[in-house]
């Protein structure tokens, strides 16, 4: 999914102000599409000049106007098309839970560590997955209060299972390190060489 549609998305539901895009539910997802401050409004520009959104300046009264950005009709249609496609969705996530953290990628070398060190690498680990949930728990609270869409509720309902298995690996994972008496040895010791037979 892209920035673009998520922007479209947002103001499928109502025309809105450009800060106040920031502050809506994905505000957080928006750091993981790269994009800041200094991109979002380079981003509604470009938007505006393909046609997709339109802005209209709202003039306050001591203070500095502001800008109001609407889906345009073909905005509409760009979003309708991006919703319907099937595109990215038939690719196979089976290794992305690898490929796509680093985490998961330094654990197939963490024998190479000092267990000391791979201990405070679990448990660092660990209390991020509980700051994360506690976010998500909270989230999901005040999307319930604020009566927000359930099917939107549902998608962060699948966020909290994911790191709540995630949270459980890891403290087997931890456990696992803790009894290993030989954890900084190599596992795949180099065999001694074969005798031949005649």
């Amino acid at each position: 999914m892209s920035a673009k549609s998520m922007i479209l998305g947002s103001l499928m539901e109502s025309p809105v102000h450009g800060y106040d895009l920031k502050k809506r539910v994905f505000r957080k997802v928006f750091a993981d599409f790269g994009i800041n401050d200094g991109q979002l409004y380079p981003l509604l520009k470009k938007m505006e000049a393909e046609g997709l959104i339109r802005k209209e300046i709202v003039p306050r009264e001591g203070a500095p106007s502001r800008h109001k950005y609407f889906i345009t009709d073909a905005g509409r249609a760009a979003f309708a098309a991006w919703l319907e496609s099937d595109e990215g969705e038939d690719r196979s996530m089976r290794y992305d839970f690898m490929r796509k953290d680093e985490f998961f990628t330094r654990c197939n070398y963490l024998r190479h560590m000092d267990k000391k060190r791979a201990v405070a690498k679990m448990e660092r680990q660990i209390r991020m997955v509980e700051s994360t949930l506690e976010d998500f728990r909270a989230a999901r609270e005040r999307m319930v209060d604020k009566n927000v869409d359930p099917y939107r509720i549902k998608l962060l309902e699948y966020g909290i299972r994911s790191q709540d298995a995630r949270l459980e690996w890891l403290q087997d994972f931890l456990a696992a390190i803790k009894k290993d008496r030989n954890f900084a040895k190599k596992w795949n010791q180099k065999r001694p060489a074969e005798t031949k037979t005649n």
